[in-house]
This record gives structure tokens, C-alpha cells and sequence, in this order.
């Protein structure tokens, strides 16, 4: 038995020999890495939990105990895995909050952006308006009328279509002035336009034109004064937002002109709105509803015969359409234009329609 027991006993402290400088040897290397330079700064809790693990290791393993030096060595490597998982979720942490403040300084940016953007442009629209008015306003030579019958007719035509021009932007601008000295220069503008229109009605000749180019100006400049003055505590874009409100809506063709944003109603007939102009005006009127700043115009257009009665009867039909979607009647104003803006020569029934207008209020 002595014979056998000391050469098993040399063997088996050659083994634990063998043993102890491996699994200390991988901790070593564990321990130098990059990464666990990493992880004592960023899980330096769970990087002080190795060191004692491996500090253990060391001891055990010079106090003669390979065993425990073994295990409590390759406990130290995971928990060197472990800081090492928490360093990287911490980093991954910290490159996520530094995306999410850069790309929340990037939204600060595109907003202000997008805001310095839509004043730029309504400070362009409002720019435009002010040299259309003064090229309006600027003196023209007279024109002199001719005895061809047929020039003195389409004279003549071009005058009413100037005059409806003038008297329409000139309500328009009543609906945006209030009382005050502003409101006595609309209503100068205005009987200016009421005379020229009487004027008109007897056939005069020759043809005011050039009246009736001063007066389309002149009610021009007075809308445009009213809109400084509504927009001058608005926010921007008001009227491209209605516009591209109005433009979502499939049956709806919207446009912008002088007065505001301008959508034509057609099948226009005297009482219950029918299908699909019902809807359509409805449609307008809820967008209407939600841009209380903008006041209401609905011009009637005459087609093969003007017929005021008639003409005032389906205004006050798509009036009460706009009333039943949440318009205040305050806001809107019936204007009959008779058969002054035709759109087809051809067929005069196509002249037959009924313009809402969401005057621009400015800004």
C-alpha cells in the first residue's frame, strides 16, 4: 500500500500543479483586456465583485488549495462578463441618449426652421400684394373710346368685370375692418364702386374703363390696409393652411385670387341644397368653422339670364348650408355678381355658379 500511495500522491500534485497557473493565466488575461478597463469605469461595482473573486483565487490557490482556487477563479472570469455586459449596455445607454438629445435639438431646428419658413412666405404674399396694389394704382393713360361697336362692347364687358372686382374686394374688406377712421375709407371705396355701378347699368358711352380700373384699386389697397391690420398679432400661413385644408377634400377644387380662397359651387338651385353641391358646401363650411378669422363671401353668378331674385334665393341657400355646418351668419356676406365674370362665351349655362369665399384675413 505505501508502495502505491506515494507515486498516486506525487500525481495528483502534479495535476493540481498543472491546473492552478491555467484558470489563473485566463483571469489574468480576463483581467487586462480593453474591455475590462471598460467595465471598471463604466460597471465599476460589478468590476469590484471580479477582483475580490479573483483576489479569493490567488489566496486559495497559495494556501495549497488548487480546488477552490479553480472554481472561485472561473466564478471571477463571469463576473468579469457580467461587468463586462453591463459596461456595453451602459455605452449603448449613453450613445442612445446622446442620439435621442441630437435628434431632439434636430426637431428644434426644423420647427423653428419651418416657422421662420412659413413667415418668410406670408411676408412674400403680403410683398406681392402691396406692389400688385401700387402697380394698380399707378396713373395710366386715359383710354379713348372707338367707334367700332364691337371694341366699345368688349370695352364695356371689361368695365362691369373691373367693377364687380372692386365691389367684391371691397366687401371683403368690410368684413375684415371694424369701426373707425379704416372703415370711413372702405365706405368711400365703396360708394365709389355703388356709382360706377350705376353708371353702368345705363350703357354709358363710352365705357369708364379706367374708372372702373381705379376703383378695382382703390378697393384693392383698402382690403390690403385690413389685412395688415387683422394680422398684426396672427400667426403665419393662415390662408395656405385653409387652402390646403380645403384641398383634401376629393369634390372640392380650390383656388386663391385677390379676395381670399375661392371654391365654385355648380347645380346651385333655390332652397334644400341638393347633391353633390349640399355636400360640397358643407365640406367648405366645417372648414370655415375651424378658421373663425376668415370671414365668408358667396358671390352669385348669373348664367343665360340674371334673374336677382332668383340669384339672391340660392345665395341664401348655400348661406344656410354654411349656417348648418357651424358658420356664424355674422361672418357671411351674400354678393349677387349678375352675369359680369362669365367663364365660357359659348355656353352661357356654365357661367352659372356660386363662389364661397374664405376671405384672407392676412398673416
Amino acid at each position: 500500500a505505501l508502495t502505491w500511495a506515494a507515486p498516486l500522491a506525487l500525481a495528483l500534485a502534479a495535476c493540481g500543479g498543472a491546473l492552478r497557473p491555467t484558470v489563473l493565466a485566463d483571469v489574468e488575461r480576463t483581467r487586462s483586456s480593453p474591455a475590462a478597463r471598460e467595465a471598471a469605469e463604466l460597471s465599476p461595482d460589478a468590476y469590484a465583485h471580479a477582483e475580490k473573486l479573483r483576489r479569493e483565487a490567488d489566496e486559495a490557490s497559495a494556501a495549497g488549495d488548487p480546488a477552490s482556487g479553480q472554481l472561485l477563479a472561473e466564478r471571477a472570469i463571469a463576473a468579469y462578463d457580467h461587468a463586462f455586459v453591463l459596461a456595453r449596455i451602459v455605452r449603448a445607454t449613453r450613445v442612445n441618449d446622446d442620439a435621442q438629445h441630437a435628434l431632439k435639438q434636430a426637431s428644434a431646428q426644423l420647427e423653428r426652421s419651418e416657422a421662420e419658413l412659413a413667415r418668410v412666405n406670408a411676408e412674400a404674399d403680403d410683398l406681392e400684394r402691396r406692389a400688385r396694389v401700387l402697380r394698380d394704382a399707378l396713373p395710366v393713360s386715359a383710354s379713348r373710346a372707338t367707334d367700332d361697336p364691337v371694341r366699345e362692347h368688349a370695352r364695356l364687358a371689361a368695365a362691369r368685370s373691373l367693377a364687380l372686382d372692386a365691389r367684391l374686394l371691397c366687401a371683403a374688406a368690410r368684413q375684415l375692418t371694424p369701426a373707425g377712421d379704416a372703415a370711413q375709407a372702405v365706405q368711400a371705396a365703396d360708394d365709389a364702386t355703388a356709382a360706377l355701378d350705376a353708371k353702368l347699368k345705363a350703357t354709358p358711352h363710352p365705357a369708364p374703363i379706367d374708372a372702373a380700373a381705379d376703383a378695382r384699386a382703390r378697393c384693392l389697397s383698402v382690403l390690403t390696409v385690413a389685412r395688415r391690420a387683422a394680422a398684426a398679432a396672427s400667426a403665419t400661413g393662415r390662408a395656405d393652411a385653409v387652402l390646403a385644408e380645403l384641398s383634401k377634400v376629393a369634390s372640392l377644387a380650390p383656388s386663391r385670387d385677390d379676395r381670399g380662397v375661392v371654391v365654385a359651387l355648380r347645380g346651385v338651385g333655390v332652397g334644400e341644397l341638393a347633391r353633390p353641391a349640399g355636400d360640397q358646401a358643407r365640406a367648405v363650411g366645417r372648414v370655415a368653422a375651424a378658421h373663425p378669422e376668415s370671414p365668408v363671401l358667396v358671390v352669385v353668378h348669373a348664367g343665360k339670364r340674371v334673374d336677382p331674385a332668383r340669384d339672391r334665393a340660392r345665395g341664401a341657400s348655400v348661406a344656410k348650408a354654411l349656417a348648418a355646418a357651424g358658420v356664424a351668419e355674422a361672418r357671411v356676406r351674400v354678393e349677387l355678381a349678375g352675369d359680369a365674370h362669365p367663364v365660357s362665351d359659348r355656353d352661357p349655362a356654365r357661367n352659372e355658379r356660386v363662389e364661397i369665399v374664405l376671405v384672407d384675413a392676412g398673416g
